[in-house]
C-alpha cells in the first residue's frame, strides 16, 4: 500500500481517481503512452463525476448500497484495474467529446447519486450507446417520451429508429442476505483463529445461526487448550477445528443457495415494457449484474439452447406488450480459466454471441425478437453485441490513441481466457467459495 492510500486509510485524504488509478510514472506495466492515457484518465474522470464523488461513492449514507468501483482501483490491482478503468474512461469520454446529446443529465444523474443502482444502470447504458455509435447509429441518451419520463436510448441508423431501455439486474434479496450471513460467519472464525490460534477446514451451514457460533467457540476453546482437532457438525455441515496456523489447501467451502430467478427477470422486463408504451416500438435490454451469470442452470446452457429458454419465457411479455420489438439479455463480463473461442449462432427468432473483451473478460448476449422481425433494428442490435470486442479499440482511437489498448500496456490485454468451474444442475446456486487462511 503506497503513501497515498495509507492517508486515505488514515482520514487524512479523500479517495480520488489519482489515487484509485495511481501514479503511472509507478506502474511498471505502463508504456510512454500508457502513462499519458492515464494522467488524461485521471483528469477526465475527476472532471465528469466532480470533486468527491469517489469519496462519497466509498463512504455511502444509511441504507444506501454504494457502487462497486474497486475494479477499477490499479494502483491496488495493476494492469486488470488499469484496462477497467480505461475501458470506463473511453466509454465516458467519447460520448462527452461527441457531445452526444442526453450526456449532461447522465452526468448529473451519476454526480448527485453515487449508488450502486444508478452506477449500473448508467454505465450499462453508456456502453451501449458506445456500441451503436460504432454501429453508425446517430444517438440521443434519454430521450423524450410522450408520457412516462424519459426513455433510455435512441439510436438511429440509415432508416432504422431504434429506441432501447435498459435495466441492470443484481441479486435478489434472498441471496445478498444470504451473503451477509456468510460473510458475518467468515469475520468470526477469523476472530477465533486469531484468538486461539486455530484454523478451519470443512464446510459452512447454509444459515449460521446462535447455535453454530456457540458451537465453534467452544470448539476453538477446546482445541486450543488440547491441541485435538474438534468437528463441529450443524445441519449437516461439518467444519474442523484444529491448532495452529492453516496449511497450504486449507479451505472453507460455502453451502448451495437455491432460488428461482425467471420470475424476477420477467417482472423487470414487464416494468420496462410499461414504460415504454408511448415511445411506440422499443427494444429492452436487461444487463444481468449477478442475477443469473454465473449462478443459474441457464448460464451453464449452450448458447442455441439460451436462446430458445428465453424466447419461450417471454411468450408472456410478447402476447401483452405488441410494442416490445424484442429483449437482449447480456451477462456481465466474466473472467474464466481457460480458452475460449467467440462464437455466434442464430434462431429463426434470435441469437446468440459469446465475445472475449479487453482484458481477457467474457461476454455473452442472447438476442429474441417477437415472430414479426423489423430487419433494419435487428441488425443494429445484433451487430452491437458481435461487434463488441472492437469497441475499446476504436473509442481510444476517436479519443487520439493510437494503437488501441494493447499499446498501453505491456499486460497481454487479449490473452486467451480461461475456463471456470461448472456448476451443479438446479434453478440458481451459488458457487462454492474458498476462503484461505490469511496467514
Amino acid at each position: 500500500m503506497n503513501d497515498a492510500w495509507r492517508d486515505v486509510e488514515a482520514g487524512r485524504q479523500q479517495l480520488d481517481w489519482a489515487v484509485a488509478i495511481g501514479d503511472p510514472a509507478e506502474a511498471e506495466y505502463l508504456t510512454p503512452l500508457g502513462h499519458q492515457v492515464a494522467s488524461r484518465a485521471i483528469t477526465d474522470l475527476d472532471a465528469f463525476f466532480g470533486p468527491g464523488w469517489l469519496h462519497r461513492a466509498t463512504h455511502p449514507g444509511p441504507g444506501t448500497t454504494g457502487p462497486t468501483v474497486m475494479p477499477y482501483f490499479a494502483s491496488l490491482l495493476g494492469a486488470p484495474a488499469f484496462v477497467a478503468a480505461i475501458s470506463l474512461w473511453a466509454r465516458l469520454q467519447v460520448l462527452v467529446d461527441a457531445g452526444v446529446q442526453g450526456i449532461g443529465q447522465v452526468r448529473k444523474n451519476l454526480r448527485v447519486n453515487p449508488a450502486a443502482e444508478e452506477f449500473r444502470h448508467h454505465i450499462a447504458l453508456a456502453r451501449l450507446a458506445v456500441l451503436a455509435s460504432q454501429a453508425g447509429a446517430r444517438l440521443t441518451l434519454e430521450p423524450v417520451k410522450p408520457q412516462g419520463g424519459p426513455g433510455d436510448l435512441r439510436a438511429v441508423r440509415a432508416g432504422s429508429d431504434v429506441f432501447v431501455e435498459v435495466r441492470a439486474l443484481g441479486p435478489g434479496q434472498g441471496f445478498r442476505a444470504h451473503s451477509r450471513w456468510i460473510d458475518d460467519a467468515m469475520m468470526h472464525l477469523r476472530v477465533l483463529e486469531v484468538r486461539h490460534d486455530v484454523h478451519w477446514d470443512g464446510e459452512l451451514p447454509t444459515e449460521p445461526d446462535v447455535q453454530w457460533k456457540e458451537a465453534v467457540d467452544a470448539a476453538a476453546a477446546e482445541v486450543s487448550a488440547t491441541g485435538v482437532p474438534i468437528e463441529v457438525v450443524v445441519n449437516g455441515a461439518t467444519l474442523t477445528a484444529r491448532p495452529g496456523p492453516a496449511p497450504t489447501g486449507t479451505q472453507i467451502t460455502g453451502p448451495l443457495w437455491e432460488a428461482d430467478e425467471g420470475h424476477r427477470l420477467l417482472q423487470a422486463l414487464m416494468k420496462k415494457a410499461i414504460k415504454t408504451q408511448s415511445a411506440g416500438a422499443a427494444w429492452l435490454w436487461l444487463e444481468d449484474a449477478g442475477a443469473l451469470w454465473p449462478l443459474t442452470a441457464f448460464a451453464s446452457d449452450p448458447l442455441p439452447q439460451k436462446v430458445k429458454v428465453l424466447q419461450q419465457a417471454l411468450g408472456p411479455l410478447f402476447d401483452a406488450h405488441p410494442h416490445v420489438l424484442g429483449v437482449v439479455l447480456t451477462s456481465g463480463e466474466m473472467r474464466f480459466g481457460g480458452p475460449l473461442d467467440d462464437a455466434t449462432e442464430t434462431h429463426h427468432r434470435g441469437a446468440a454471441f459469446l465475445r472475449t473483451m479487453p482484458g481477457s473478460l467474457v461476454r455473452e448476449s442472447i438476442v429474441v425478437h417477437r415472430r414479426l422481425c423489423v430487419p433494419g433494428q435487428y441488425a443494429l442490435i445484433t451487430e452491437m453485441c458481435a461487434e463488441e470486442p472492437a469497441w475499446l479499440d476504436h473509442a481510444l482511437a476517436r479519443l487520439g490513441v493510437p494503437g488501441g489498448v494493447a499499446a498501453l500496456t505491456t499486460w497481454p490485454v487479449r490473452q486467451a481466457p480461461t475456463v471456470g468451474r461448472q456448476y451443479p444442475g438446479g434453478r440458481l446456486y451459488v458457487p462454492t467459495q474458498s476462503y484461505p487462511s490469511p496467514r
